[in-house]
Formats: structure tokens, C-alpha cells, sequence
């Protein structure tokens, strides 16, 4: 059978390449990108939704979240690193998973049709989609950026797999966005007292967090 063109593996790592040469040439991304990630938290809103793009576009990519999540705490703080990852990674997530459901669906299923770990998950959706989806998260089983992509061949619908995806996350993003902004001020120690307030109270609702969904998950 004919496949289409967009659902395989060469065309997007062909149209990979190109937007990454073609970014280099023009902007020279690998010298100036960490310098460019350091303007994005004195250009307000607008660097907000810079880094959320930039996150967004590094989650289809399958790259990593933990180190820009960190930088995320660095730059920004606890709770609006905690706001600005949380919104990058679950929309990257929805598009990794839209794109695996109607892209690129028969790549993703045979990647994983050997998988005994995602064939657990498989099964255990078909029971409890978002029981199973939040525990995968919470899980360092399978990773962030290839979970997106594996539960898009899975029945779980879009909607469900969003909200069980941020809930799932939310404690790990809790935990690096904490340790990105702790690495600053012990680093800096420029913290007013209300600042190190609030990175307590960051602190304790990131165990509250933890250990609260980790009971939800568990009585039902």
C-alpha cells in the first residue's frame, strides 16, 4: 500500500533538517539561542509566549523538557515557570499526539507493537484511560516526549489524554520548575522576603501536589 507522504519518518526529519539549517543561516541559533532564552524573561508577556512556543516546538521534536523546564524556574520563578511549562508541555504533548493519531499512526504502531510495556498501557486504557494515562506520567517508564507519541495509537480519546496529561505532569513540573528557581537564588541570593515566601510555599505544594494526586489515583 501507497503511504502517504506525510506519514513517513524521512519526510519530517527531512523538514527537520531544512527549518534547522535554514535557522542556523539566518540567526546562527547554536551561538546565540542560550543568550536569546535569557531575553525572554525581561521581554514580559511576550517572552512568555516565546519560551511556551519554544517548549511546544522542542516537545513534538521529542527533545528533553526537564532541562528547559528548569531554565523555566531560573528565569521566571516557581509559579510562573510552574504556569508557562504547564501550558508548553501539555499543548507540545496534544500536538504529539494529534500528529502520531493522524500523521504518522502506522510509523508510531510498529515502533510499538513489540513493546510489552506499552502493550500494559494499552490494556489498562481500554478499562481506565485517565487512571492509566496519570500514572504513566507520574511513571519514569516510558518518557515524556515518547509517551506523546505512543498513546496517540492508542483508543484514549484527545480530550481525556489533555487533562490526565497535565495532571500526571503537573508534579514533575512542580519539582524541576522548584529546582530551576532554588538553583537561582542560592546562586544569586536576590530574593526579597516575600520572593522566598512564595518559593516556600512553592515547595510545600509541590509535596501537597504530589502526594495528593498519588491518593486520588489510587482510590479510584
Amino acid at each position: 500500500m501507497k503511504k502517504n507522504l506525510l506519514q513517513t519518518k524521512w519526510f519530517w526529519f527531512f523538514l527537520f533538517v531544512v527549518c534547522l539549517i535554514s535557522l542556523q543561516i539566518k540567526f546562527d541559533i547554536f551561538k546565540s539561542f542560550p543568550e536569546f532564552i535569557k531575553q525572554t524573561s525581561s521581554s514580559g508577556p511576550l517572552g512568555y509566549f516565546i519560551f511556551i512556543i519554544i517548549y511546544i516546538i522542542s516537545t513534538v521534536m521529542m527533545i528533553p523538557g526537564s532541562p528547559l523546564t528548569f531554565t523555566a524556574g531560573a528565569l521566571f520563578g516557581f509559579w510562573k515557570g510552574l504556569v508557562i511549562v504547564s501550558i508548553g508541555s501539555t499543548v507540545g504533548a496534544g500536538c504529539a499526539f494529534l500528529i502520531s493519531r493522524f500523521l504518522i499512526r502506522n510509523y508510531i504502531k510498529r515502533k510499538f507493537q513489540n513493546n510489552e510495556r506499552f502493550k500494559s498501557i494499552d490494556d489498562g486504557i481500554k478499562e481506565e484511560s485517565w487512571k492509566i494515562v496519570i500514572l504513566a506520567r507520574l511513571s519514569p517508564v516510558i518518557p515524556f516526549f515518547i509517551l506523546n507519541y505512543a498513546l496517540g495509537i492508542t483508543k484514549i480519546r484527545f480530550f481525556h489524554f489533555i487533562i490526565a496529561s497535565w495532571i500526571g505532569m503537573i508534579p514533575g513540573t512542580m519539582t524541576y520548575v522548584l529546582m530551576g528557581s532554588m538553583g537561582k537564588a542560592i546562586v544569586y541570593g536576590k530574593k526579597s522576603l516575600l520572593e522566598w515566601g512564595l518559593l516556600g510555599i512553592g515547595i510545600i505544594a509541590t509535596v501537597f501536589v504530589s502526594i495528593l494526586i498519588s491518593k486520588i489515583v489510587k482510590k479510584s
